[in-house]
């Protein structure tokens, strides 16, 4: 991802699971003993979560809009349920406030061009102030 905003979220949830690997990996030495095979499973743990990484940061995020719906896959909002939104325009990030709160749905987008960071802000203009 070239949004650094969206670059240090995924390096830093990758380095909280590296961190509660690290944990879990000394508890169980210090509780079993059996120190070649919990540093196997960690080494295995970490190489999963590096690669999950560097996939996920190398991976091409983008949305669409479409019949009233923001899709930012595999994420989608309806524009209605959009109550506001917030924008940093220094890194091109727009938050959205949702009326109601869901799971899965478009939170925050992140863009690496300025071009498209303005089409959908104008596209937020004129949908959720008519709505």
């Amino acid at each position: 991802m070239n949004n650094r905003i969206a670059r240090r979220r995924w390096i830093a949830f990758a380095l909280l699971l590296t961190t509660l690997g690290s944990i879990y990996t000394v508890l169980r030495i210090f509780t079993t003993g059996k120190i070649l095979q919990s540093l196997a499973i960690f080494s295995l743990y970490t190489t999963m979560i590096f690669l999950y990484t560097i996939i996920m940061l190398g991976k091409v995020r983008y949305y669409f809009i479409e019949g009233g719906e923001i899709v930012y896959k595999p994420f989608k909002t309806r524009v209605e349920e959009i109550e506001g939104y917030e924008v940093d325009e220094r890194n091109r990030v727009i938050k959205l406030r949702l009326k109601n709160l869901r799971l899965f749905a478009v939170k925050t987008l992140y863009f690496d061009k300025d071009d498209e960071f303005q089409n959908v802000l104008k596209f937020l203009r004129r949908s959720v102030e008519n709505s």
